[in-house]
């Protein structure tokens, strides 16, 4: 839809709400079109008042989730995905709930990769965190959330420009490497994870990355190679190693 269609249609709903403030239906269509508009902080207040009269309204917990991802909040999104998945199931609104849990899915991959980057180096990762050029991490949560909403394309874009501001900003090689893989080039996939894996070449993350990545290609001597490099380092961090 057009940005002045868009904003037509805010403007009509608005007015819509001021005569019935307690319809969620259009609280939802405020909701979703400020979102397309760009206006996430906006969107997520229309559509948190649409399940506040709505609880078990699914779609708009799917919409206050991307909204709140477009706003920079993970933990409220994953909430909100959460309670969606609840409603969706209780209402059987069975694909809306296929719907959030891929947004769920992406935002568990992604936490588990920060995760295992702090868990596998803590002291390394603080000093990092304190190092990181402010604007790289920026462009790194813009493209987590273009990823996340499956906008692949945005994405790749956000984390070229946070590594090239921050060429040793490990994470943001990550979610290049998975960017470039769900889009389909191998080459560049590897070509990232091989940069992740100089960065933290002791973290089994990027060398099972690798191995997916050498997996699809058809290289499956690499592939092995890196599968049993990652499983040693994850044996070994077991142990306290």
């Amino acid at each position: 839809m057009a940005e002045t269609a868009l904003q037509d249609r805010v403007r009509v709903l608005r007015q819509r709400l001021e005569a019935d403030p307690g319809d969620e239906m259009a609280w939802y269509g405020l909701g979703s079109a400020l979102l397309a508009l760009e206006s996430a902080p906006e969107a997520a207040d229309a559509l948190r008042r649409a399940v506040e009269l709505r609880p078990d309204y699914s779609a708009a917990y799917r919409e206050l989730g991307r909204a709140l991802l477009a706003a920079g909040d993970e933990e409220g999104a994953r909430d909100a995905f959460h309670r969606g998945l609840e409603a969706s199931e209780s209402s059987g609104d069975l694909q809306t709930g296929q719907e959030i849990r891929v947004f769920l899915r992406r935002l568990t991959r992604s936490a588990d990769a920060a995760s295992q980057e702090a868990t596998a180096n803590p002291s390394a990762t603080r000093e990092k965190q304190a190092t990181a050029r402010p604007e790289a991490r920026t462009w790194y949560k813009k493209a987590f959330r273009h990823f996340v909403d499956d906008r692949l394309d945005e994405a790749i874009a956000g984390y070229r420009r946070a590594v090239e501001i921050d060429p040793e900003l490990a994470i943001a090689w990550n979610g290049l490497a998975m960017a470039l893989a769900q889009r389909g080039d191998l080459d560049g996939a590897l070509q990232a994870g091989r940069r992740l894996v100089e960065l933290e070449p002791d973290d089994p993350l990027g060398h099972t990355s690798l191995s997916m990545f050498y997996q699809r290609k058809g290289m499956i001597a690499e592939a092995e190679e890196e599968r049993a490099i990652a499983m040693h380092l994850q044996l070994r961090r077991q142990q306290g190693g």
